[in-house]
């Protein structure tokens, strides 16, 4: 019957949308061990967890990298998590990640672009495009960089649509 036994290793949290995901990063001394937190039964809040190893009866002797990451519920007002493994308790920061803003972050990005007018080669078309955009190999740029207001101009007083 496999073993848990308090294991070993380095912990990080971080906290995105409410939920802290915990991680355990160390070596296994077997090839076939497993690892695994769990809450530890004590009444006190915040709730503390352990780390485990979990051996196997019969064991296959290697050294073996590791990383383990488990999701669990704790609470929003927490600043760091406590965790006991074989080498005593542990105080874990909780690094709270921010979701980023697209819808603003993509305002932001057109205000400040650079667009360009690209011509089909050959024949009239225009097109009003960022100048880093790629674009297909049968347009070649005629203006820009510029303002989006500009490229229009430059379409219109060339004959674009």
């Amino acid at each position: 019957m496999p073993q848990r036994v308090l294991g070993h290793a380095k912990y990080k949290a971080y906290r995105l949308l409410g939920v802290v995901t915990l991680s355990a990063t160390g070596e296994h001394s077997n090839l076939n061990d497993k690892a695994d937190f769990s809450q530890l039964p004590f009444l006190i809040y915040p709730p503390m967890w352990a780390f485990y190893e979990i051996k196997a009866d019969i064991s296959l002797p290697a050294t073996v990298p590791f990383t383990y990451e488990e999701t669990i519920s704790f609470p929003k007002s927490a600043k760091s998590i406590r965790i006991q493994d074989a080498d005593g308790f542990h105080d874990v920061p909780i690094a709270e990640v921010v979701v980023p803003d697209f819808d603003a972050a993509a305002t932001t990005a057109e205000a400040g672009a650079q667009y360009c007018v690209f011509q089909w080669i050959g024949i009239n078309p225009l097109m009003i495009a960022k100048c880093d955009a790629p674009v297909p190999a049968v347009y070649t740029r005629v203006f820009g960089p510029a303002s989006h207001d500009d490229c229009k101009k430059y379409v219109k007083d060339n004959g674009g649509i």
